[in-house]
């Protein structure tokens, strides 16, 4: 099969569970087709960008296969979204990596209240840009921590999406990313050592054990980012004053998902106590 066909394929393989994500909330074709425009010609910006290339009305039209009027049309916001969701991981991070707010990678309880204290701090050690307030406001906002007295306690070490919208489906669109841009490095062998890809897989579980496997996995996979927190937090040059003269840059993403799905004619199932 030629390289374009087998390219084709591929997406068409790629695009599914986006089609079907969709269908299901009533997105139609119209609204589809203007959103791969605009991100066609956003990725072709960032191309040129990492090819230190001119940008150009040409260019981007030439790479996209888009008239000319279309990419003049079409705009390429920031995604506030992502970014937002950046610094929360990137202060939750901290707090559970480094020394200052953590022991053996438990985060610590922090003074709150004004300027100088430990979590304006930890905020100030991720951007002098943010302000702790406006941070603190949204991790309290999304359950992820809670005050006792004058110390702030983090309850989750690990940002897992369990109510706003749209912070889910910008995690959702990052973890697809991602693992989409890890197996294409690992096909093209672009790197001596492959990026990590496991799936297990069973299709005949007891039902009445779902809830106990999806509590297993969550703790589980809660220890496991934990131990990656504290290994590449020591490696991180933000985290690690001493590492200053070292060169910086390099991006690690550790991804972990679980998916526990009950037979179609157990939907409405009410799990039993010896579930639990």
């Amino acid at each position: 099969m030629p390289i374009k066909n087998r390219s084709a394929s591929v997406l068409r393989n790629l695009l599914r569970p986006a089609v079907r994500f969709a269908l299901r909330r009533g997105v139609k074709a119209r609204s589809i087709v203007d959103e791969l425009k605009s991100l066609l010609i956003e990725e072709a910006r960032t191309e040129l960008r990492r090819a230190k290339q001119d940008l150009t009305i040409s260019k981007l039209s030439v790479m996209t296969g888009l008239q000319r009027r279309d990419v003049q049309r079409i705009s390429s916001p920031l995604n506030e979204s992502e970014q937002h969701l950046d610094l929360l991981t990137r202060v939750i991070g901290a707090w559970g990596s480094s020394d200052k707010f953590s022991r053996s990678s438990k985060p610590q309880a922090l003074s709150f209240e004004g300027a100088q204290s430990d979590f304006a701090e930890l905020v100030r050690s991720v951007s002098l840009d943010l302000n702790p307030s406006t941070v603190l406001f949204e991790l309290e906002r999304l359950g992820l921590v809670e005050k006792k007295g004058s110390e702030l306690r983090l309850l989750w070490n690990s940002y897992q999406i369990s109510g706003d919208v749209d912070d889910a489906y910008t995690l959702l669109e990052r973890d697809i990313r991602t693992l989409i841009e890890s197996d294409d490095l690992n096909i093209t062998r672009s790197a001596p050592i492959p990026n990590l890809h496991i799936s297990t897989h069973f299709d005949n579980v007891s039902v009445n054990e779902v809830l106990a496997i999806r509590e297993w996995l969550l703790k589980k996979g809660s220890a496991l980012h934990a131990e990656a927190r504290e290994y590449i937090g020591s490696l991180d040059k933000d985290l690690n004053p001493a590492r200053y003269a070292e060169t910086g840059g390099a991006k690690v993403t550790l991804g972990s998902f679980s998916l526990c799905e009950l037979p179609q004619d157990k939907d409405n199932l009410e799990f039993s106590d010896e579930s639990r």
